[in-house]
C-alpha cells in the first residue's frame, strides 16, 4: 500500500506571527529575490505593497509581495495591474511543488484582494530559467518586453485575470 501525503497550500496576508522563518535562500537564488525581511521594510514604507505568505497546512513556507499603484509603472502602464514581487519558497521547502500550487491559487486570491484589477505582472531575471519555467507553467505569458533591473535584464510576464 502506498503512503499518500496531502498538503494544503493556501495564501494569506502576512501577520507578525509568521515571524522571519522564511528567509533562507542559497546565494545563487538570493541574487534574484529580495528576502522577506527586506521586503517587509519596503511594505512598511509603502501602503501599496501587500506582503503575502504561502502556507502549507497553516505553516509558512513562502513569501511574496503584491504591489499596486503608481510605483509599478516601470513594469507596466496598465493602471489595473498588480505587480508580483519577490516570490520565493524557503530553500527547505523547495522541490515539493508548493510554488506551483501557490501560483495556481494566486489569481483567485489576487482578484478577491484587489477587485477590478485585470492582470498580474512580474519581472523575472533572464538568467533565472527555472523561475521563468515555473511562471510559464502557471499561466504567465512572456510579454516580449525586457527591462534592466538591479541584477540584470528581466523578462516581463503577465497573467490575465477574469474581471467580473
Amino acid at each position: 500500500m502506498r503512503n499518500i501525503e496531502t498538503k494544503t497550500v493556501s495564501l494569506a496576508i502576512y501577520q507578525e506571527e509568521y515571524g522571519k522563518s522564511l528567509s533562507y535562500l542559497p546565494k545563487d537564488q538570493a541574487v534574484y529575490s529580495a528576502l522577506p525581511e527586506q521586503s517587509l521594510r519596503y511594505c512598511d514604507e509603502d501602503p501599496d505593497r501587500h506582503p503575502i505568505v504561502v502556507l502549507v497546512d497553516e505553516a509558512p513556507v513562502g513569501f511574496f509581495v503584491l504591489h499596486i499603484g503608481e510605483a509599478i509603472k516601470p513594469f507596466t502602464e496598465n493602471e489595473r495591474a498588480i505587480l508580483l514581487r519577490g516570490f520565493l519558497i524557503d530553500h527547505n521547502h523547495q522541490g515539493k511543488k508548493y510554488g506551483r500550487k501557490a501560483l495556481e491559487i494566486l489569481p483567485g486570491f489576487a482578484t478577491d484582494l484587489f477587485p477590478g484589477k485585470d492582470c498580474i505582472v512580474l519581472a523575472v531575471n533572464v538568467r533565472n530559467v527555472a523561475a521563468k519555467a515555473l511562471y510559464s507553467k502557471s499561466g504567465f505569458q512572456d510579454t516580449g518586453v525586457k527591462k534592466e533591473g538591479r541584477s540584470g535584464w528581466m523578462h516581463i510576464m503577465e497573467y490575465r485575470l477574469r474581471v467580473y
